[in-house]
């Protein structure tokens, strides 16, 4: 976080009092922080910041420049351009009780070449109001060397150091403003602030690409073309137990299409038993998992879903997406983005989460609770997925933003979707005992691009 420098500026007929009028203390006062000198944003005003004594006193200070004794001897000195180049310090005096004179001196600041006449403004240079542009201080001495930090409110923006600025998703409903520093050799650098633009938030205007709105007869599967299954318990890929601990062995058969057009996957015990699971027993829950890989990818829009989650302790819905490139890259470096997990044990509690090489297993996002729960019936979950920020929403409403800020930032390459329900493992919890079945209805999945961004690989 910044500070800025507020220069004082008092004129040269100012008496110096460094402390309150009080009486001398009685014994001899000594230094416990030495003298210093600030100077003006503009490089044209020095300003004294007194010592620190151990006593009450009243001190009187004596400016030097290039070493020799100036006149005034106010707080505050005007630097005339004749000096620039030259060293410049003060001398605190302070009389003792016994008439004695005890001086502190304050540090030697190089008087900067550089003089500017004018402030930092910056404004939109184009039309659509997506490019800020600085207006700079005329240089009237000196050959500064210019270097730029752009701010959103008193936060650097990382790698934001052109004299240009593209915003950002993250840059809405926030102050974005421009600091400037012009350095020389030998001399302190000067630094303009540029006062803070209010960035309005955009319009999203959202316009569908692709859907699965699951209207196949009833019973049929999945469409082939979009769907592939991920059967079994993980072993076959690698990832035991799906890399949670759970405990159910995926069959496509347990997810067909209903009456009403939704996909339903039942997870249930009946028929487990046929199939051995990596935990060195006959498995406790089958399920069904189904993914796009390798048949359709997305980068970037509104991935959206309406679901119905699942009623028991220890079941576990998901909606959510993995980098494409996990082969190459495994998890996290691929990124994940859950666009929505439903939990059995928190029933009223829809969780988003992001997880990349930084977060990994604790992820990055947040939570919502619904009133009557995420069984009572339909809702919908979407994520709003840009180059540089993800918003979850439920049923409209937003309820967690995750801004690209780190290295933790993999989610600008194609993802895959994921449709599955879990049964126990690491987040899904102990499963309850006397849970038979637990069921997850999916409505249709819909991909919108936003403000035209958004993209549908098809393989």
């Amino acid at each position: 976080m910044r500070k800025r420098l507020i220069g004082l500026f008092l004129t040269l007929s100012i008496v110096f009092t460094l402390a309150s009028p009080l009486s001398f203390a009685t014994t001899t006062p000594s230094v416990l922080k030495a003298p210093t000198i600030s100077i003006s944003s503009d490089g044209m005003i020095v300003t004294a910041l007194p010592a620190k004594w151990s006593a009450s006193v009243k001190s009187v200070i004596s400016w030097f420049i290039n070493g020799k004794s100036v006149s005034g001897k106010a707080p505050s000195l005007h630097l005339p351009s004749k000096f620039t180049g030259g060293t410049i310090k003060y001398i605190e005096n302070v009389k003792t009780p016994a008439g004695k004179t005890i001086s502190a001196i304050s540090n030697t600041l190089q008087i900067s070449p550089i003089s500017l006449r004018g402030d930092v403004q910056i404004n939109f240079s184009d039309q659509s109001n997506s490019t800020l542009s600085a207006s700079l201080p005329i240089v009237l001495s000196g050959n500064p060397l210019i270097t730029y930090q752009w701010f959103r409110g008193p936060f650097e923006i990382p790698g934001a150091t052109s004299s240009t600025y593209s915003i950002t998703s993250a840059d809405e409903k926030t102050d974005v403003s421009l600091e400037v520093t012009y350095s020389a050799k030998g001399s302190a650098s000067i630094k303009k602030d540029s006062p803070p633009l209010t960035i309005a938030a955009k319009p999203r205007n959202y316009s569908l690409i692709w859907s699965d709105e699951f209207n196949a007869a009833t019973g049929s599967p999945v469409d082939p073309n979009i769907w592939v299954p991920q059967n079994g318990d993980g072993v076959a890929f690698d990832n035991k137990g799906w890399g949670n601990r759970e405990r159910e062995w995926y069959v496509d058969s347990q997810s067909s299409i209903d009456s009403t057009g939704a996909l339903v996957t039942t997870a249930t015990r009946t028929g487990a038993n046929a199939y051995n699971c990596y935990y060195k027993a006959p498995c406790e829950w089958i399920s069904s998992k189904f993914v796009t890989k390798g048949k359709v990818g997305f980068k970037y829009g509104r991935i959206e879903a309406r679901i119905k989650g699942p009623v028991g302790n220890g079941s576990w819905a998901a909606f959510w997406m993995l980098g494409a490139n996990i082969d190459t890259r495994p998890w996290p470096g691929s990124g994940e983005i859950d666009v929505t997990e439903l939990l059995g044990r928190t029933p009223k509690t829809v969780y988003g989460t992001l997880h990349g090489p930084l977060s990994g297993g604790g992820g990055r996002g947040g939570t919502i609770d619904l009133s009557g729960g995420f069984a009572d019936g339909y809702h919908t979950y979407a994520v709003d997925w840009l180059p540089d920020q993800i918003t979850w929403y439920v049923d409209g409403t937003a309820y967690a933003t995750i801004n690209k800020t780190d290295n933790d930032w993999v989610f600008d390459h194609e993802f895959y979707l994921i449709i599955n329900l879990a049964m126990g493992g690491i987040f899904g919890g102990d499963v309850d005992p006397n849970l038979t079945t637990a069921t997850q209805s999916v409505d249709y999945v819909r991909v919108f691009s936003i403000n035209g961004i958004g993209e549908v690989i098809k393989h």
